[in-house]
């Protein structure tokens, strides 16, 4: 078992990365005026987060600048000025950010649009949006388990545990591990894990 145990743990870690990053730097719009969030990533069409993510790159740039002071007019307008280049209202753009700072699943979505999809034919762009899935599901039933995994290395219950949460989700242990390296090592997919696991999560808690 032991190669399925290091792929296993080595899933867990990649996909509790970048788990907040979009929510943080919404953050960053404090320092512009401020709407009423608009519930529902499913409002926001794809063109309109390439904008938002755009704008959010160039509004971080002045706003990291201030050092946790207030901006001043002419860095006010700066901000405010990115925001309509990228073709965003600075309105729409607040909505857009408050929702992002509420929502991982919205955040994991910007991850996703600006992802670049595995070229055709490639082990990656094999993998179904089911598989993957699947895959999420497994590895939120094992996450409980590799807490508590000590020095990367499993007990046989641990194992055993491990083994069944793959099993359950209908997936082998072998199909399991291609994913879970081809994960790894494609932003595509990991973005797309990331969402998968944001709408599993935010659905558990409604």
């Amino acid at each position: 078992m032991r190669t399925p145990r290091i792929a296993l743990l080595a899933s867990v870690a990649l996909l509790a990365t970048a788990a907040t990053a979009h929510a943080q730097d919404a953050s960053t719009t404090a320092q512009t005026p401020t709407a009423a969030p608009m519930a529902g990533s499913t409002t926001f069409t794809d063109d309109e987060l390439k904008k938002f993510d755009d704008a959010m790159a160039k509004v971080r740039a002045v706003s990291d600048t201030l050092n946790g002071a207030q901006p001043t007019p002419e860095q006010q307008a700066q901000m405010a000025a990115a925001v309509q280049d990228s073709g965003l209202e600075v309105t729409r753009f607040n909505t857009l950010s408050n929702a992002v700072a509420a929502d991982p699943a919205l955040a994991a979505r910007i991850r996703v649009v600006n992802a670049t999809p595995p070229a055709p034919g490639t082990p990656a762009a094999a993998v179904t949006d089911d598989e993957l899935n699947r895959f999420v599901t497994a590895m939120t039933q094992i996450r409980a388990v590799t807490a508590e995994v000590q020095n990367n290395q499993a007990t046989l219950e641990q194992s055993a545990k491990l083994t069944a949460a793959v099993e359950a989700s209908g997936l082998t242990t072998e199909r399991f591990n291609a994913i879970s390296q081809l994960v790894s090592a494609t932003p595509y997919l990991q973005a797309k894990a990331q969402l998968a696991g944001a709408r599993l999560e935010k659905g558990a808690s409604q």
